[in-house]
């Protein structure tokens, strides 16, 4: 082999070899297996997994699901933006009978994160089941915290998001029982218009630690075995 297609061999070969290293890592991994574990307050327990795609609106979309506790049979729907962000698409929670579909998904976690307030977000929510009409205002998420958080699960640079205004919800009086993405929030004071953090994303992770009807942390984080598209071997045949 010449010194030009050596050269030109190390070029491809860094190129198909490194790619993963020079991309950022997503905020919430949607890789079909991905497996979350936290514990919460009082001995409470989740583990959440992405468990396959459905389409909402038209979109693909990803489906977490939830094991355990009063979010037992929850899914909500995800997609990252073309520059990373966050997006929700919607709920469902075949236990009450309700499902929500956001339009457009709600940007939870602008990326890169920047803390501060973020724009409002026109969104017209639909009864999944009917396609009805539910609400259609503005919402709106902040990046109210930039900190090093340690959790069992280790010490994590984590960027906090919280609902800047919430809305009033399935639930009782003003107060939303549910939040944005279907998880139960409990039965506490009303905090309508509590600004507060609920949702810490590390990059390449997800959510480390989230607030619900309880504080949750994670105990841990799993992905699936990655699929090896390539081979040297591979490489080497467009060299001959």
């Amino acid at each position: 082999m010449t010194r030009f297609p050596r050269l030109v061999f190390a070029a491809l070969v860094a190129v198909i070899v490194a790619p993963t290293a020079a991309r950022s890592d997503p905020w919430l991994p949607l890789d079909v297996g991905n497996r979350w574990e936290y514990g919460g307050t009082g001995g409470a327990h989740q583990v959440e997994t992405i468990t396959g795609q459905r389409i909402v609106r038209g979109r693909v979309v990803s489906v977490k699901s939830y094991d355990e506790g009063p979010d037992a049979g929850l899914e909500n729907y995800w997609l990252l933006d073309a520059d990373g962000s966050v997006l929700l698409a919607g709920f469902m929670r075949p236990s009450g009978g309700l499902a929500w579909a956001y339009e457009p998904p709600i940007r939870l976690l602008p990326v890169p994160p920047i803390v501060g307030p973020q724009p409002f977000q026109n969104v017209v929510v639909y009864d999944l089941f009917t396609d009805a009409v539910v609400f259609n205002g503005s919402f709106r998420f902040d990046v109210l915290e930039d900190v090093m958080l340690t959790v069992p699960a280790g010490s994590f640079h984590a960027f906090g998001v919280g609902q800047a205004i919430p809305l009033p919800g399935p639930g009782v009086g003003s107060r939303p029982t549910l939040a944005a993405d279907g998880r139960w929030l409990g039965t506490g004071p009303p905090s309508i218009y509590l600004v507060e953090t609920t949702d810490w994303f590390t990059e390449g992770v997800g959510e480390v630690q989230y607030k619900s009807d309880v504080l949750y942390q994670l105990l841990g984080f799993g992905r699936p075995t990655p699929t090896v598209h390539s081979s040297w071997g591979a490489i080497k045949r467009l060299y001959r």
